[in-house]
């Protein structure tokens, strides 16, 4: 395979500052690749990206091999390395430790470990080394993550959630104990690096089927370490109903999520739950009497008419339900306090609402915080889970539509006080992805919002709470002027957020160009682009 990358440099000076674009192509790197053939996949570390993907060659009975590149931050790359694969298995799982990628195969769509194992790359060297996991328990694997050398399977066995933690010195396996029990659901798997914990945010049916809501902390051997009971909501008609969890800073956690009203498809809004090291917690509670602009992306009309009703209902003692679905995708925590990102949509997918009162959001939940959801089409079933290529016992949760309406952002301080709050309008199309709409890039008091609209990027910028501008579209451009794109694969285009004010941008192109001796010609390629936003350069007399 041919590698190809073009890197674009600017020489900035004082006084050309005002010349920078809001949506800057600052580099690109291209793979040839044909449109049939599976797109690569990302997943960034301390070094750039690593793109990988699997392939077969060419032939009635050819063998299927892996694909692995690196790229720094500015997308220069390494040349392809390829690993042959055991004879019917696909790529189900993936994560980067240190200076280590590790990838799992399965065999179709066996549970059995018999029919699994991993293969572990050194990045500085290629070296690849393979490893049974034939002792790890039978599951439907639903997360995949590898901390300290040791690898964490999440799944449901025998209808019944386990966590297991497999040693690939040792070959031991731990079992997470608290568990593996009736009516429980895993709500959050977080593993932190720094501390070498593993967090279980689990909830669980009583007898009385009021939903209970705690935390497990594990070591790498499954040993726990503590068990915070959330409790019950102030009020025993409501429950929590999703929850991310944040880093541990001086001893205190925070879990933040939404709640709504028990055995109902009604949400009530925002909770704020803080962990002191004791295990003691304070919960705080934000519904649409505290969210001054929540209606901001609704029309001026509409937007007085909703208010007037809210004001009513407040008057009269009353919370109103906040519909369709509100879903808490990403928190962020920064020095002063926590950015929370909801998306509002409506889901006409009956897997997807309560089930029992059980609420069935396990198709987005698992990582909220990797963007590998978006555009997760039956067009490319590929794509999946984070950290989850592909597993056919999760096709049947790609049902349905989803129709989203806004985005909604709330910043807190340390303590849980409203610090703003404001919404991004969304495009109301309808897609079959439930995933979270777009991503969100936050340095300082700037905050971008980009997501895919077609084959355009469409952007909002927030200052300190502010909405500056929403939903200006930018095409997407390459940096050789000689260059022309002559087709873009709409369903191949996959957005992330990287880091401070970048984005990646990846997806197959036909590219129009002209070769040394001035004749026109194609090349179908893959290719990165990374994206740098700066929305306190955007004039509207340009647009």
């Amino acid at each position: 395979m041919i590698m190809r990358y073009v890197i674009s440099i600017f020489v900035l000076s004082f006084f050309s500052l005002t010349s920078l674009a809001q949506v800057d192509f600052a580099a690109r790197l291209e793979f040839e690749a044909k449109f049939g053939e599976s797109n690569y996949m990302t997943i960034f570390n301390d070094e750039g990206v690593i793109g990988f993907r699997t392939v077969k060659e060419s032939g009635f009975k050819s063998q299927k091999h892996l694909e692995v590149f690196q790229a720094d931050y500015n997308l220069n790359a390494t040349s392809i390395k390829k690993l042959p694969i055991r004879e019917n298995h696909d790529l189900v799982g993936y994560d980067v430790d240190e200076d280590k990628f590790y990838l799992l195969f399965q065999k179709g769509g066996s549970i059995s470990a018999e029919d699994r194992y991993i293969i572990e790359m050194t990045l500085r060297t290629d070296k690849a080394t393979e490893f049974d996991v034939s002792n790890v328990l039978e599951m439907e694997l639903k997360e995949f993550y590898v901390m300290n050398g040791k690898t964490i399977f999440m799944g449901v066995s025998e209808s019944l959630p386990v966590v297991q933690i497999f040693d690939m010195e040792t070959t031991n396996v731990f079992t997470a104990q608290g568990i593996y029990s009736k009516d429980s659901e895993i709500l959050q798997l977080r593993k932190d690096k720094q501390l070498g914990v593993l967090d279980v945010l689990i909830s669980k049916r009583d007898q009385y089927k009021v939903k209970q809501v705690s935390i497990l902390t594990f070591d790498m051997e499954g040993s726990k370490l503590r068990e915070v009971d959330l409790g019950n909501l102030d009020d025993p008609k409501l429950e929590i109903i999703e929850g991310i969890l944040t880093p541990f800073e001086d001893y205190q956690q925070a879990l933040i999520g939404t709640f709504g009203k028990q055995r109902q498809e009604a949400y009530q809004g925002i909770y704020f739950a803080e962990i002191n090291e004791f295990g003691e917690t304070v919960k705080k509670y934000y519904t649409l009497e505290n969210f001054e602009n929540f209606y901001n992306y609704l029309p001026e009309k509409i937007r007085a008419r909703r208010i007037r009703s809210l004001e009513k209902s407040l008057k009269k003692g009353k919370t109103p339900d906040i519909k369709p679905v509100l879903s808490t995708r990403e928190v962020i925590t920064m020095d002063d306090g926590y950015l929370v990102y909801s998306d509002l949509f409506m889901a006409n997918n009956p897997r997807y609402f309560p089930r029992d009162g059980m609420y069935a959001n396990s198709m987005y939940r698992i990582n909220p915080f990797n963007p590998i959801y978006n555009n997760m089409m039956f067009r490319d079933p590929y794509l999946g889970y984070r950290g989850m290529p592909y597993n056919p016992n999760f096709n049947t949760f790609r049902e349905g539509e989803y129709k989203f309406y806004a985005a909604q952002i709330l910043k807190l301080d340390k303590d849980g006080r409203i610090l703003w709050d404001n919404s991004v309008s969304l495009p109301n199309n309808v897609t079959n992805n439930p995933s979270k709409f777009g991503e969100i890039s936050l340095t300082g008091n700037k905050l971008h919002y980009m997501y895919l609209e077609d084959e355009k990027l469409a952007l909002s910028y927030l200052y300190d709470g502010e909405v500056i501008f929403e939903n200006e579209k930018f095409e997407i451009e390459l940096l050789e002027e000689t260059e022309r794109i002559r087709e873009t694969d709409e369903y191949s285009l996959i957005l992330y957020w990287w880091y401070e004010n970048n984005y990646l941008l990846t997806g197959k192109q036909t590219i129009r160009f002209q070769d040394e001796d001035g004749r026109q010609k194609t090349k179908d390629v893959f290719f990165l682009t990374k994206i740098q936003v700066n929305g306190a350069l955007f004039d509207p007399e340009e647009k």
